[in-house]
């Protein structure tokens, strides 16, 4: 049985972390060791019986970095609790590697006047010297903690880069090189920080104080302190502090913190609302059906910090950077020794440029470019109602060709839904509504349920039914204002002989084409109206298909447990490559593996629930109207909290972006290496150049070109006609498109 120590330790190099876990996973009894440097988590599975926690602590120590335990157990949950905001400078100041980059800062130009100005040479050269000491503490003690676990990393690279250039009498050269890496680090990490912080602002949504009622009185109490099952107040403008179920009260709320729809949605009795979402217009009364550290808000958060940001062009960096910093040294010292034997050249020209050549063997840049860009987009899609699982599920989506649809509840809403009212020249739309859902009131048919839902989305009154008479498999009668009506199938219509005009004759005909079921209205002599239902498609869904193919989807697939009709009828409207209906959930992981075995990079898309097996299957599953569905979140690798089609180009096109900018990132960071590396031999840089250029430079430049592109949003366009616009704006750009609005929006 193994234990786990969960803890938080103060790394943002990727590289170091690496070295990190080689070392204590060679250790006897240490199981697996994960480090995630972006998140400052440390994860150490062990077995107790060949070591304890004890000596694992020690261990832990030994790295030299610093280690917080957080847990050591298997409980590795997020703490909820709302931070108090804080200002750059109290995060600058909280920090105590800024003291003496302060100090070693002030010293140097205090330095650089007595050099230059006043020409005191040995008393500048006293001050870089201190200079140097005091700025490169943290590194020093990182660089030895560094030599004993036998890793070469920046810090031993920076150290000998440090000394060396004092040694040769370039103190001035030691202490730039001190200041501006130390610099570079609390930028890197403020910036690192900044990626992080967008996804930790989701928990600033969940208040703290919660309005309790109990019995006659109301009080209030600290959200983590509140059972669950007790009876809360929320008022207009407030936040819901705990997921519940509304007991009394009907409201509009905001539920963009889970799902990223920014447009309200009404609730009424009976409905779950979730913490951290926004009660816009009446007062709710709510039952609490989870504690505070149980909230669905931190599920998301959790999910999104615990997901696995490798993707497999990782395998290329890790591989490069296991053998490029070793290579770059063995450069420097050769670089030392062999060009003055040959040339003739003095021995402290070529010891320079060698320590150029060590300042840039660190591959932190190339390295990091992959996961702080994955993160970004982690954390972005979060915040859009996207819930991606881990970084290769994204470079998966980026390679996709098929995708495979279910129909029920994925491209349709999932209910029988009113479509089509087809009435008589002298009836109106309102009236034949309103015949049809006053007889139907009391029916619980799913068809009558269909009607009676379009009659109250209308905001129309029934009328007041006597004499009501029932036909069994066929329809129902009664009276209304005097005259008799009746609703039913066309059995009854034959039953009761009544006349059938030549139009909606040819209108039932055309409904029943398009596999819709058709409910009849009609008095005591002809039919007078029409009421189509079916399985209404999703908004945006022809627009989502065809947008899918424009982003390079190779072939849409539908398959459904529907009779075939059905299926080749919203197939044919959606413009769906192929499909297969009337298939089990063991067919449909067939399809979805011999797919998979032909073309590769299949996404399913479905419900999360009835098609667990396939999207377990496929490269990538996506679960649509994940929100509060524990058990589709679980299934799938991807989880869509609200049942928008439209998300899914937006996370194709993302996904695509984000790899660009991996590819990008590390192209560039090698290629300033590579420039860097020509120009130290060549003896055109300096070390300093060398830190601020081919350290800070490149890290930095990675860092915010995945903080400000690794993004993206459903834009909204004054020329659509849709509230909403699929078209993806950035994306276009990047391609030179002139396009500003969704051409397939319906």
């Amino acid at each position: 049985m193994s234990s786990k120590i969960t803890a938080n330790i103060k790394t943002n190099c990727k590289n170091c972390a690496k070295s990190v876990e080689n070392k204590l996973g060679k250790i006897k009894g240490i199981l697996e060791v994960n480090i995630d440097p972006i998140y400052n988590r440390l994860t150490l599975s062990f077995n107790p019986q060949h070591i304890s926690r004890r000596e694992i602590i020690t261990h832990l120590k030994r790295t030299g970095y610093s280690i917080t335990i957080t847990a050591a157990s298997n409980d590795d949950s997020v703490s909820l609790k709302v931070k108090q905001k804080t200002s750059l400078l109290d995060i600058l100041w909280k920090k105590k590697e800024v003291y003496p980059l302060v100090i070693s800062g002030m010293l140097l130009f205090v330095g650089i006047l007595l050099f230059y100005l006043f020409k005191f040479e040995l008393s500048s050269q006293i001050v870089f010297i201190c200079a140097t000491i005091i700025g490169g503490l943290f590194i020093f003690k990182k660089a030895y903690y560094s030599i004993r676990l036998k890793q070469l990393d920046i810090n031993v690279l920076m150290t000998i880069a440090a000394i060396a250039a004092i040694i040769i009498g370039e103190s001035l050269e030691a202490a730039l090189i001190v200041v501006l890496f130390s610099f570079a680090e609390l930028l890197e990490t403020l910036s690192i920080d900044k990626a992080k912080q967008s996804l930790e602002k989701l928990m600033d949504y969940a208040p703290n104080d919660v309005t309790l009622i109990d019995g006659t009185t109301e009080k209030t109490m600290l959200a983590e302190k509140v059972p669950v099952g007790s009876t809360i107040k929320v008022k207009p403008g407030e936040r819901i502090p705990l997921d519940g179920i509304i007991v009394s009260g009907e409201s509009f709320i905001n539920q963009a913190p889970i799902t990223g729809e920014p447009i309200p949605i009404e609730k009424n009795i009976g409905e779950k609302v979730y913490a951290g979402t926004l009660n816009e217009t009446s007062v709710l009364i709510l039952e609490t059906i989870k504690p505070f550290d149980q909230i669905f808000l931190k599920k998301i958060i959790e999910l999104v910090e615990k997901a696995d940001r490798k993707a497999p062009i990782e395998r290329f960096i890790d591989t490069f950077a296991k053998y490029y910093t070793p290579l770059m040294f063995l450069i420097a010292i050769l670089t030392m020794i062999i060009p003055p034997l040959i040339t003739g050249q003095p021995f402290l020209i070529w010891i320079y440029r060698a320590l150029i050549i060590l300042v840039i063997s660190c591959p932190c840049a190339v390295v990091l470019a992959t996961p702080i860009t994955l993160v970004t987009a982690l954390n972005h899609s979060a915040k859009n109602g996207i819930l991606i699982k881990g970084g290769s599920y994204i470079e998966q989506l980026s390679k996709t060709r098929i995708f495979a649809f279910d129909k029920t509840g994925t491209l349709t809403i999932g209910k029988p839904t009113v479509v089509d009212i087809i009435t008589e020249e002298n009836f109106s739309q309102e009236k034949i509504l309103r015949i049809a859902g006053s007889l139907e009131v009391n029916s619980n048919h799913p068809i009558a349920q269909a009607i009676n839902q379009k009659l109250q989305n209308s905001n129309i009154a029934p009328f007041g039914v006597k004499n009501f008479k029932s036909f069994a498999g066929k329809g129902i009668g009664g009276e209304i204002n005097g005259d008799y009506w009746w609703v039913g199938n066309l059995k009854l219509l034959r039953d009761l002989e009544l006349i059938l005009s030549d139009q909606l004759g040819s209108e039932l005909a055309i409904l029943q084409s398009e596999q819709k079921t058709v409910t009849l209205v009609g008095n005591k002599k002809r039919v007078v109206g029409l009421i189509a239902v079916s399985d209404e498609l999703r908004p945006h869904a022809k627009g989502v298909i065809h947008e899918l193919k424009a982003l390079g989807i190779e072939k849409i697939w539908m398959i459904t447990g529907d009779n075939s009709k059905i299926a080749a009828s919203i197939a044919k409207n959606l413009e769906i490559d192929e499909y297969r209906a009337e298939m089990l959930p063991d067919q449909k992981m067939q399809l979805i593996e011999e797919l998979d075995e032909q073309l590769q990079h299949v996404v399913m898309v479905g419900d999360g629930i009835n098609d667990a097996p396939a999207l377990a299957l496929a490269d990538v599953g996506i679960a649509m109207g994940a929100a509060g569905s524990d058990t589709a979140i679980e299934s799938a690798d991807v989880a869509l909290m609200s049942d928008r089609l439209d998300t899914l180009p937006f996370l194709i096109s993302l996904s695509k972006r984000v790899m660009k900018i991996v590819k990008q990132n590390i192209f560039f960071a090698l290629l300033v290496k590579l420039i860097l590396f020509i120009l130290a031999y060549t003896g055109l840089i300096s070390l300093w150049i060398a830190v601020l250029v081919g350290d800070m430079g490149v890290s930095l430049a990675v860092i915010f070109n995945a903080l400000l592109r690794a993004k993206g949003q459903i834009m909204s366009h004054e020329y659509c006609d849709e509230e909403v616009c699929t078209f993806d704006e950035i994306a276009a750009k990047e391609k030179n498109e002139k396009v500003y609005a969704c051409e397939y929006c319906i």
